[in-house]
């Protein structure tokens, strides 16, 4: 059985008019891990938790992100950001109140340039740990390939300083380009040659000509699980929906051997190693008598971060009977609207709460940031990267292919279900919504999340 995930991150920028208490990380994750890499697996960790909160999806809808490849994105955004909305990305990324920075200095025959980055610890533990992740070592039974570009536009004068940081950091591709002229081709091209042909037209109208810049980060993930699940065994059956909805899917079924597992009063939670264990699906799947078993998303909103993490740290290995569905999604989310959201919510509570932060704002005030009205959307700018005139974000879109399908030619279902295979394993039967997450074990990042609602739908 395979998983492929490319997801490629866009975030769109156009030319400006010339008119708390931190999240504490339990230690679950390696010292070496933790020392290499704290800041920035505390921000990746509850990205997708905080991206859910504030994106405005129907309860049947499926979600997936890759909470890295946000944070990848907002983080460099961080390095063009200033005043007020700097700070606002601080507390999206739930980073601790931090004077490190450091000094950037780009030569040039034309002279020296320099600029004061801060949160330079923050930015430091995630540049190495894309590094660490980007690398192919010996024997390494997964693909993971994450790459970032910035084609920005030719008539702006883009602050060399600010193109450095980027090169430097996260190894970003920078590029000018005539927005004037059609460019999806070069967009598109780009897209597909770094999620290995499954992302072929994300952008699929052409932009506007008064587009200053686009960022573009892609994650492409294939890996193979440990204990394959055989053709054979697929059935069709229903997966509840809701309370009075069915649909008709394929299932894979199999008794996998001696993986992570542990339940709680809410919830079993169950890792699905791939092989040679460097990298684990974790499936979250409601207890039957959860009031929130149907609606994933409050499901998902209603769980705490910690608890997740002290759960991870209570799992033992057990013989596991696995019921799933197969998957097959793409979407395209905007994360622009809900941000511009965030931020003026941010804005309003800030001054009242001048000791919390996102987490608590966003995570555990889900509801008050929902009955949230905001008038109007205000702009987000970019005021150091460039030197004239600021850029403003246009839309920040990340667009994902995620597929679950076993290895080889599908065979014809078997009808009739098996519902264990030993007297003392433990069971996982997905047959109505579930949410997951999807880890590098080595550095602990947290690659993909997501909640599936209706498995027929893409």
């Amino acid at each position: 059985m395979k998983l492929l995930l490319p997801v490629l991150l866009l975030t769109v920028f156009s030319l400006k008019p010339s008119t708390a208490a931190t999240f504490a990380f339990p230690q679950i994750v390696s010292k070496n891990a933790y020392m290499l890499y704290g800041q920035a697996l505390e921000a990746i960790f509850t990205m997708g938790l905080r991206l859910q909160a504030i994106m405005d999806t129907s309860t049947d809808e499926n979600f997936v992100v890759s909470p890295l490849s946000t944070t990848a994105i907002i983080a460099q955004m961080l390095i063009g950001a200033d005043g007020e909305f700097r700070e606002q990305l601080h507390n999206l990324l739930s980073l601790p109140v931090s004077t490190s920075s450091f000094n950037v200095t780009h030569y040039s025959k034309n002279g020296n340039e320099s600029q004061i980055l801060p949160y330079a610890t923050f930015h430091l533990q995630l540049a190495i740990l894309i590094k660490n992740l980007r690398q192919r070592k010996p024997g390494e039974q997964f693909t993971l390939n994450l790459d970032n570009a910035l084609f920005y536009n030719e008539h702006i004068d883009l602050r060399n300083v600010f193109a450095a940081s980027l090169k430097k950091m996260y190894n970003t591709e920078v590029a000018a380009l005539d927005f004037r002229t059609d460019t999806r081709s070069i967009i598109n091209n780009w897209a597909s040659d770094h999620t290995n042909g499954l992302i072929k037209s994300f952008l699929s109208n052409r932009l506007p000509p008064n587009t200053a810049s686009l960022f573009l980060n892609s994650i492409y993930f294939l890996a193979e699980w440990e204990t394959a699940f055989a053709d054979f065994l697929n059935n069709e059956d229903n997966f509840q929906v809701n309370p009075t909805t069915s649909v008709n899917t394929t299932f894979m079924m199999g008794n996998i051997l001696d993986i992570p597992f542990t339940e709680t009063k809410d919830y079993r939670l169950v890792c699905l190693p791939y092989k040679n264990r460097e990298v684990g699906m974790y499936i979250i799947s409601p207890n039957i008598n959860h009031e929130h078993k149907y609606n994933i998303k409050k499901f998902a909103e209603s769980i705490n971060p910690q608890e997740i993490l002290k759960s991870l740290n209570n799992m033992k290995p057990h013989d596991v009977t696995v019921k799933i569905p197969k998957l097959s999604l793409s979407n395209s989310l905007s994360i622009l609207k809900p941000l511009q959201r965030y931020t003026v919510f941010e804005k309003v509570n800030r001054p009242k709460q001048q000791n919390t932060n996102s987490i608590d704002d966003i995570v555990n005030k889900v509801q008050d940031f929902k009955n949230f009205t905001v008038p109007m959307h205000e702009d987000i700018y970019l005021e150091n990267a460039s030197k004239d005139t600021p850029l403003r974000v246009s839309d920040i879109i990340q667009q994902m292919v995620f597929s679950i399908n076993e290895k080889g030619t599908e065979a014809a279902a078997v009808s009739g279900g098996i519902t264990d295979y030993m007297g003392g394993a433990k069971t996982l039967i997905l047959n109505r919504p579930f949410s997951f997450f999807i880890r590098h074990e080595e550095t602990q990042a947290v690659i993909f999340w997501g909640t599936i609602s209706n498995p027929t739908k893409n």
